[in-house]
């Protein structure tokens, strides 16, 4: 999570089994968009049904064009679950990182 306090950035660092929802701006909408090139929305759809995880052509759509949606509801932003944001990445064959400029990733040892 990043917080900005007096022009500084406070980056925490949480475990992501304990993250239900990231906000979703129109940089990461751009992101999908860039990643998704030519494959179209129903074809993106399709690939997230064969891992299980069915999302939706017109759910592609909205996370393209959230400026559309969020007057629609009445809100500055959406949000995606995680379980979204985890399928479209192997969709696509990327990973958080080429959504989320500031995600890093760790790996711990307990």
């Amino acid at each position: 999570m990043v917080t900005s306090v007096n022009s500084k950035k406070e980056i925490i660092m949480i475990d992501i089994e304990h993250i239900a929802t990231f906000k979703w701006t129109q940089e990461q909408a751009s992101k999908l968009s860039d990643l998704r090139g030519k494959m179209s929305r129903r074809e993106l759809a399709q690939k997230t049904e064969e891992l299980g995880t069915r999302i939706a052509h017109q759910y592609i759509q909205q996370l393209e064009q959230p400026h559309v949606f969020t007057k629609r509801i009445k809100r500055d932003n959406l949000t995606v679950s995680i379980e979204v944001v985890q399928v479209l990445c192997k969709a696509l064959k990327v990973d958080i990182t080429d959504f989320f400029n500031s995600a890093k990733f760790f790996t711990f040892t307990a």
